[in-house]
């Protein structure tokens, strides 16, 4: 399976959903200024990165993107990837148009649950919010936690 990536919050439990999570380069970029992310991302074999073909497809994303989410939308295209982990309501909605299979970090946050690799989410998507700013409605955090009997 290979996996497009717009952000590695929980790269190592992708390990035991994903066979491999191919990232686009300027998501590498945008992760290495962490000096840890860049360790990280070196010592696992399992994670590529890869640069796409079509700039230009890029760029004209970028108009209503991100750089990264519109180079890993273009990446998971061009290399038929099983499933596209992006979680900006915009590029999802272009991801959708275009057909490629979308999920987003809380969806990882629930399969993990179900999969027992994690015992609870709660304070994993807590961690999110207070640690990394990680944004989510209130209803949604609570159809999360309902999602994997946590309420």
């Amino acid at each position: 399976n290979k996996i497009s990536l717009r952000s590695l919050e929980t790269s190592t439990p992708n390990k035991l959903l994903y066979g491999e999570i191919i990232l686009p380069h300027r998501v590498y970029e945008e992760l290495v200024v962490y000096e840890k992310q860049e360790a990280f991302i070196i010592s696992q074999s399992w994670i590529r990165v890869e640069r796409v073909m079509d700039s230009s497809r890029v760029e004209d994303l970028s108009d209503v993107l991100d750089p990264g989410e519109a180079e890993a939308i273009i990446l998971a295209e061009e290399i038929n990837a099983d499933l596209l982990i992006i979680d900006e309501k915009a590029g999802r909605k272009i991801a959708n148009q275009l057909g490629l299979p979308v999920i987003g970090l809380l969806g990882i946050l629930i399969q993990l649950k179900r999969k027992s690799v994690i015992e609870e989410v709660k304070p994993l998507l807590d961690q999110l919010i207070d640690e990394a700013g990680f944004r989510v409605s209130g209803s949604l955090y609570e159809r999360v936690l309902l999602a994997v009997n946590e309420h």
